[in-house]
């Protein structure tokens, strides 16, 4: 289980937003997209730390990646056209809302399997846009970029079952 956000952090991330749709390539319609999905994930961990402060339960998260995901909107935006991987990178905060609001919930039958069909969703998506944002970005293409495509591929594979497996194992409280 990780620590929620800090509330300290919440102005850190809205920083990091604005930096990253000021020198982003954007268009409007994607910057408001992408500004409600971090904007969203903000007030739900700001009234989620108000709501938990008493009761002494940490809930399993991955809220506290946010200002990583962050930092990967910023790499996408420098691409010349990102507005595909702005429209897929809101999968990040929204989902990660999904995943701490369902593991907040007292126990109830599928939950675990909801938690993990999330995060499995989650990671995925992180790892198809590093390999995007590298593949783009560098300029690979024909061999290189299936063979960069396979190798991200196994990677996030291996790594999604493993933690889904872990995931799924754990004991929720």
């Amino acid at each position: 289980m990780t620590a929620p956000l800090p509330v300290w952090t919440l102005p850190f991330v809205l920083v990091l937003l604005g930096v990253a749709l000021v020198v982003g390539h954007f268009s409007p319609v994607v910057q408001a997209a992408l500004g409600a999905a971090t904007l969203c994930a903000v007030a739900y961990s700001s009234l989620a730390l108000r709501l938990r402060r008493g009761d002494g339960r940490r809930v399993s998260n991955l809220l506290s990646l946010l200002p990583g995901h962050l930092l990967l909107l910023f790499g996408l935006g420098t691409l010349s056209h990102p507005d595909p991987f702005g429209v897929v990178w809101c999968v990040l905060p929204i989902g990660s809302v999904v995943y701490d609001w369902v593991s907040a919930l007292g126990p109830f039958r599928g939950r675990t399997s909801i938690l993990a069909g999330v995060y499995a969703i989650i990671w995925l998506a992180v790892f198809f846009l590093l390999e995007r944002f590298i593949v783009v970005g560098k300029g690979i293409a024909g061999h290189a970029a299936i063979v960069t495509a396979v190798a991200f591929g196994a990677i996030s594979v291996v790594f999604v079952v493993t933690g889904t497996m872990r995931h799924r194992r754990a004991v929720k409280e």
